[in-house]
């Protein structure tokens, strides 16, 4: 009996090991990170030349495979903020980045092709680069 918990012992710390020779380049972080529970949303905001708040058709983020289309009910996003990419979309970016293309139509047309660059920490997406505010005429 002594024997096996003795096994038990080793092949639990065994399995729970990790190879120190391994690179982070795919995942920089510390296992032992503690993020907190907020979940958090890329957002772009959309106004007229006038400065106020424009009311889209229809918007969706192009990643390179696939697109995504975020409820703005909820983000509970203020009207004219849209959400571009949430922590659910974390899996298809990565630490360095990845460009996506957010856009919105109106009355059949696209009026918003707005580029980011999104990207993660080691807990939540991120803003890269690009603007949060965009400014179009209609």
């Amino acid at each position: 009996m002594k024997n096996l918990f003795i096994l038990f012992c080793f092949i639990s710390m065994a399995a729970t090991c990790q190879d120190q020779n391994k690179s982070n380049k795919d995942n920089p972080c510390d296992p032992d990170v503690i993020c907190t529970m907020e979940f958090r949303v890329i957002k772009l905001q959309i106004q007229d030349q006038h400065g106020n708040p424009v009311q889209l058709d229809s918007y969706y983020t192009e990643f390179k495979d696939f697109n995504v289309t975020i409820d703005q009910e909820l983000t509970q996003l203020e009207e004219g903020f849209y959400p571009v990419a949430t922590d659910g979309e974390m899996d298809s970016v990565s630490f360095e980045g990845k460009t996506v293309i957010f856009v919105g139509v109106k009355n059949g047309e696209k009026v918003v092709t707005q580029e980011m660059l999104i990207g993660k920490d080691c807990c939540h997406i991120l803003l890269v680069e690009g603007v949060e505010k965009v400014t179009i005429t209609l």
